[in-house]
């Protein structure tokens, strides 16, 4: 007599979950899914929901850093994992950058790039969009070396530079050679530098929030909530402040509140790449004084 199988001890709807589950992993193995993706597959063993149900994560950079001894100390004084964006060709650059370094801030190249316009002037060191491909290196190799302990470089001003497909693609090769992030300060809608970034495979992320176009106390605020609230929708929310005496007295009280709310400092090249390439794009803001 042939020999009878024994009974399956497994209910139907548990066998379909573990092939789910196989195949899932198979997929996972082949393929970047992403948040969505991830949070649709038949697995209990995959978050529900991505990213997002990480604790949210707020990347707060200082630009301009570089002209001025005292509001810069105070930028390096800040409390937490911030990033400080230094000015190259200013009298407190590399000082700054030193002192902004062994308090445990991230350094970062604040490379100053030709406005929508206004007028380019490389001779001062500003990129242009009129340089050629070896004057463009050259220049911005200058402005690293003007900058210690950099780890990546966002645009000073820049609303017609980061318009321009070619000299973006100057800049990744440059970034990508020296293993430097970018992140995209977003001052004009038109940037292409973030899918500039993404074909060289420099990792990068964009500017959510300006914390004080509008420099007084109540504005930065609104600005500062907004931006945690973006985190929280988000997972990662990018603020650019800047050195100014009302910025760094806001930021000086808020700073130490945000464990207690949930939300995490982080430096730049702690996230940078993990959301730059579908990040959405918010309302631009123009090129103004200290941008």
């Amino acid at each position: 007599m042939p020999k009878t199988q024994p009974p399956n001890r497994w209910p139907a709807r548990h066998l379909d979950r573990f092939r789910g589950c196989i195949a899932a992993l198979v997929l996972l193995h082949c393929v970047d899914l992403g948040a969505a993706g991830l949070a649709a597959l038949p697995c209990a063993l995959v978050p529900a929901q991505g990213p997002a149900a990480a604790t949210p994560i707020l990347v707060l950079i200082i630009d301009d850093i570089g002209h001025r001894l005292d509001t810069g100390r105070a930028a390096t004084r800040l409390p937490g994992r911030v990033n400080l964006a230094v000015l190259p060709f200013t009298p407190h650059a590399a000082e700054l950058a030193e002192a902004g370094f062994a308090s445990g801030k991230e350094i970062m190249l604040h490379a100053p790039m030709h406005s929508q316009g206004g007028t380019g002037n490389a001779e001062q060191g500003m990129l242009t969009k009129e340089l050629s491909e070896q004057a463009f290196r050259e220049l911005l190799e200058r402005q690293l070396g003007e900058v210690p302990h950099v780890k990546g470089v966002n645009n000073h001003m820049g609303s017609e530079l980061t318009r321009q497909s070619a000299s973006m693609a100057w800049l990744m090769t440059v970034l990508n050679e020296r293993g430097l992030y970018f992140v995209d300060s977003r001052t004009t809608a038109e940037t292409v530098a973030a899918q500039s970034a993404r074909e060289a495979g420099v990792p990068h992320l964009s500017r959510r929030v300006f914390l004080d176009n509008d420099p007084n106390e109540a504005a930065i605020e609104e600005r500062f909530e907004y931006a945690i609230a973006e985190a929280r929708r988000m997972g990662v929310a990018v603020a650019i402040g800047h050195p100014y005496p009302e910025t760094m007295a806001f930021l000086e009280r808020a700073l130490p509140t945000l464990a207690e709310r949930s939300i995490r400092l982080a430096w730049v090249s702690e996230q940078a790449d993990l959301n730059g390439a579908g990040y959405p794009a918010p309302i631009a803001d123009i090129d103004g004084p200290g941008q």
